[in-house]
């Protein structure tokens, strides 16, 4: 009994610790659209556009929407994410605190493995579609802590 006592009395710590890191999102909502399995290796070699994988990977298609004041937490990724904006506006947080304003119509790929921080700070919703291609069975987003960014 004091064995099990002393083990969950050690355990508190560390649950209070991953809670207290944790920057879960609020006001946005994703939904995934669709996951499919690519069983084969990809090249794709054109004079604009390079693309490798070493094995069979994941597609994940995925639309998000922040409503005005909403924002992910913070996240990263572990695979490729291609991203574009349908609607709204977006400020994007690196983790650097440095952000990046998308606009309805612009895109760009998301940085693997790299902190980022999504938020609306417009009056209207704003929606995103975006592509993510992983290692087979891999999750789309993994939570990860504030490096320290000031975020209103």
């Amino acid at each position: 009994m004091k064995l099990v006592l002393l083990l969950i009395l050690s355990a508190l710590p560390v649950v209070a610790v991953g809670v207290a890191v944790a920057t879960p999102g609020e006001g946005s909502v994703g939904t995934l659209l669709n996951r499919g399995a690519n069983p084969d290796e990809v090249k794709i070699h054109t004079d604009e556009i390079k693309f490798k994988t070493r094995g069979p990977t994941d597609t994940l298609v995925l639309t998000q929407t922040w409503q005005p004041g909403g924002h992910s937490g913070w996240h990263t990724h572990s695979g490729l994410v291609l991203f574009t904006l349908k609607s709204g506006t977006l400020s994007v947080f690196d983790e650097d605190c440095d952000a990046r304003v998308v606009t309805p119509g612009q895109a760009f790929v998301e940085p693997v493995g790299e902190p980022m921080e999504v938020k609306n700070y417009g009056t209207a919703p704003a929606v995103a579609y975006f592509a993510i291609v992983n290692a087979p069975g891999a999750p789309g987003r993994d939570d990860a802590p504030n490096p320290g960014c000031d975020i209103p």
